[in-house]
């Protein structure tokens, strides 16, 4: 995101057109998930893995040197498709090899990373492009996927048996897919979880517009708002292990979304008001400092029922988290007219939704063991 001036000039179009690439790689990153999921679950974890990181560090040496946009939109659907792999799989691994005792602390990591990622990330883009071209970018990329490969052939061991028969016809795959999002359960956190991705992302796509834009602020402050934002999600999820010793899990969620509903009011209200932006970004961090519990909490509840399929559960929670993070994007996009009350109504959409969402009446779920759906074969 922070070349994307800087793409635009060097292939010759409009930072409108660079910013489809951003589209495609969300496209990309949405259908692969459903391709790996199932895949993992047949053929074991490792391959997969290692499978879908050659495709993302081919499809990156493509983006450095593509010479026309069509190009680059084609290039980043395809790194997309592949880096996606690590992440579904990832999820199914701690289904795999940890005891159910030991999941929320190892999906608090997971949600470490992935919550933080979106927000450093533009940080770190803006420190290797004051030193090297947009090149870089896709370069730094690279070492990363390599890197991750090499970790993965060396130190990541098989957590589950590949199945020997073959499945029938992709018609049953879907069916897998049909019978893990009946689970009223599963749905109903997945569509939490994409919120909550939502909301960071909504926060990200608003934050240059509220620190540098309305409120003033030099690049380097934005990256330091950015930055406090970032550690509060980190400290949230290393606390989510420590509150589930006094909550149930189901109640860290319901907590976590109350308190963001209300927080949005104020935020609302305030940004209505057109306050000082100092109190505006003190309410930002305490709207954003939940996700950090949202997103390991969320994926505990959604996927740790499944254990045959847990990569398909996985590859399904991933797409609709996604798709959903997507939609409150787009509404944010349509609310947005450019004042503080466009953004706060789409902090407070997201939230709201939420909260219905969860306090409407799931249905008593049977035991976790009853819940595997099995594999159509």
């Amino acid at each position: 995101m922070p070349g994307f001036i800087l793409i635009a000039d060097a292939l010759n179009t409009s930072t409108a057109n660079v910013q489809i690439s951003l589209s495609t790689f969300l496209g990309g990153f949405a259908i692969g998930q459903l391709l790996w999921g199932p895949l993992a679950d047949k053929f074991g974890r490792k391959k997969p893995i290692l499978i879908s990181l050659s495709i993302f560090m081919v499809a990156t040496v493509a983006c450095m040197y593509v010479t026309t946009i069509e190009q680059l939109w084609v290039a980043r659907f395809l790194q997309a498709i592949g880096g996606c792999g690590g992440v579904v799989i990832s999820r199914a691994v701690v289904t795999d090899y940890f005891a159910k005792t030991d999941t929320l602390k190892i999906y608090s990591i997971l949600a470490l990373i992935m919550g933080i990622a979106p927000i450093i990330a533009p940080v770190i883009g803006n420190g290797i492009l004051a030193a090297f071209t947009w090149k870089a970018l896709f370069g730094v990329i690279l070492i990363l996927g390599i890197a991750m490969f090499i970790f993965t052939w060396f130190g990541l061991p098989e957590t589950h048996k590949p199945v020997k028969v073959q499945v029938s016809s992709t018609t049953h795959v879907w069916m897998d897919y049909w019978n893990i999002l009946k689970v009223k359960k599963f749905l109903v956190y997945s569509l939490i979880a994409g919120i909550a991705n939502g909301a960071l992302m909504v926060y990200v796509a608003n934050g240059p517009f509220l620190i540098m834009e309305h409120g003033g602020l030099s690049n380097h402050m934005f990256s330091l708002v950015f930055s406090v934002n970032a550690f509060g999600l980190m400290v949230a999820s290393y606390l989510t292990t420590s509150l589930q010793k006094h909550f149930s899990v189901g109640k860290l969620v319901k907590l976590s979304v109350s308190f963001m509903f209300l927080v949005s009011i104020v935020l609302l209200s305030l940004m209505y008001m057109q306050v000082n932006i100092a109190i505006i970004l003190v309410l930002l961090f305490f709207y954003v400092f939940p996700i950090g519990i949202l997103f390991p909490t969320t994926t505990e509840l959604a996927i740790t029922p499944f254990t045959e399929n847990s990569g398909t559960a996985s590859a399904l929670f991933g797409s609709i988290q996604l798709l959903v993070a997507f939609i409150c994007s787009l509404v944010s996009n349509m609310l947005s007219n450019g004042t503080l009350t466009a953004v706060g109504l789409a902090f407070f959409a997201c939230t709201a939704s939420a909260f219905v969402i969860l306090f409407l009446k799931v249905e008593s779920s049977p035991k976790p063991a009853k819940q595997t759906v099995k594999v159509n074969r």
